[in-house]
């Protein structure tokens, strides 16, 4: 039987992912359950950014509706109508080491206030194992990306909104600057949440994936918004994701149409404004030291100091160069599991500035994912890391070398990955990311059904 090219129906019955038990006469609750589960994953992702909600629910709206879909999704497999799948290969496996890795960590230090970290490690690849078992259609991936398409396209629209007005829905800026946060905890994660949006939009252009005017409306409006953030690091890392969507997208021409129309809108955006203009110029203060006394202390934040070559926020150097002492002194396995603040209050006090840097608060949660699991987990968690990343980039490779119509699937999601790991150097959550499972979630659901389709297809 040979998989059909032409259309975005689903694989073969044949599939693993796809084989269901017939079903006979299903009661109501089954079809509710299925009902759920069928429309689960668009709205969690389209709830994902909400992170306000936690404010009035007490927990954010997307693990309420994580926990409710996971229920039916439990539901179907005990009475047999849905199969469960676990994703497969080398990456997988050293993946789940670092997880164990990380467990037995926290269980032999348990270092207080690290209980989140114990969660994060352990809830999130099961949020990634259901992605793999809710994504089982090309319709159903392609559904999923529209509904962040649409969550980012309501965030960036939000996101002028509240500039222009002056409003805030949570955490206005202390620094006075008006930063943009829209529905998160941090300005810095909006700008991260976009760069995200945007490098999709640019895949799914090239692609001819997604409706062209959702498309293009989320790289205007993304791009427009981010520079509200203020965040240094999205004025970084942006244009490098923009560029790298472009040159890896499925046709290169449309997403280099793209990605230059990204790049021309924020750039335009930045010189407009001239408080962005100036934050920009204190990016380029960061990166080369040349524009001292360019800009005001207001917009500046933190004094900058020299580390290895490069000018860092105070905030980062000390947090930087305690985190580093912490691995020297335990190498191999670290001081444990979300054990990096409690270390920095008590053995590594030293490390802390005499006084807050002007207008912040004492930072003492590192925000350099690679110094973070260092300083916790040592050696063995770094190399289980960076193993499953380079074993994850070599299935993506594999991929690209044999297109099917699952490329754009496979590569979106596994793209992801780089931004994330690139904005976690500079405000953390890597492995504390969700959308890095997500993304997760998706890519292996797209190579199972992309394995599928060759195993099909074979005389």
């Amino acid at each position: 039987m040979t998989a059909d090219r032409t259309g975005s129906q689903p694989l073969s019955p044949a599939s693993p992912i796809l084989a269901t038990k017939a079903r006979r006469s299903p009661t109501v609750l089954t079809q509710m359950a299925e009902t759920v589960v069928r429309y689960g994953l668009p709205v969690f992702i389209l709830c994902l950014p909400l992170e306000v909600t936690s404010v009035y629910l007490h927990l954010q709206l997307a693990r309420i509706v994580l926990l409710v879909v996971a229920a039916a999704f439990v539901y179907l497999v005990v009475v047999g109508e849905r199969k469960l799948v676990l994703p497969v290969g080398a990456a997988v496996i050293v993946l789940g080491l670092f997880v164990a890795v990380s467990v037995v960590s926290w269980l032999l230090t348990r270092a207080p206030g690290s209980g989140n970290s114990l969660l994060d490690v352990v809830a999130y690849p099961v949020v990634a194992v259901l992605v793999v078992n809710l994504a089982r259609t090309e319709k159903e991936h392609e559904a999923a990306w529209a509904a962040f398409l649409a969550s980012a396209l309501a965030v960036a629209l939000l996101g002028g909104f509240l500039y222009y007005t002056g409003l805030s829905l949570w955490r206005p800026d202390p620094a006075m600057l008006g930063r943009v946060n829209a529905t998160f905890a941090d300005p810095n994660i909006t700008a991260r949440f976009l760069t995200l949006a945007v490098a999709i939009a640019v895949f799914m252009f090239a692609g001819r994936r997604q409706k062209t005017w959702l498309v293009v409306s989320v790289a205007l409006a993304g791009t427009a918004a981010l520079p509200l953030t203020f965040s240094k690091s999205g004025f970084l890392i942006f244009p490098v994701t923009v560029v790298l969507a472009a040159a890896l997208s499925s046709n290169w021409r449309r997403g280099a149409a793209i990605g230059l129309l990204a790049l021309i809108v924020v750039g335009s955006a930045i010189m407009i404004n001239p408080s962005t203009r100036d934050r920009s110029l204190v990016v380029l203060d960061s990166i080369t030291g040349t524009t001292h006394g360019v800009v005001s202390s207001a917009t500046s934040g933190s004094q900058a100091q020299p580390l290895g070559g490069v000018q860092l926020d105070s905030v980062r150097t000390y947090l930087i160069l305690a985190g580093w002492q912490m691995f020297k002194d335990h190498p191999v396995a670290g001081v444990g599991l979300g054990g990096f603040q409690h270390a920095l209050l008590t053995t590594y006090r030293s490390f802390l500035p005499p006084k807050p840097p002007p207008g912040l608060s004492m930072v003492t949660l590192s925000h350099t994912s690679a110094i973070t699991i260092l300083a916790e987990e040592g050696l063995a968690g770094v190399l289980l890391i960076v193993g499953f990343l380079l074993l994850l980039t070599r299935d993506v490779v594999r991929s690209l070398r044999r297109p099917t119509r699952w490329r754009d699937l496979v590569v979106t999601p596994a793209f992801l990955a780089v931004p994330i790991l690139a904005y976690s150097q500079f405000e953390g959550r890597f492995v504390e990311e969700p959308y890095l499972w997500l993304a997760l979630g998706l890519l292996y659901s797209a190579l199972t059904m992309e394995r599928s389709v060759r195993t099909v297809e074979l005389p």
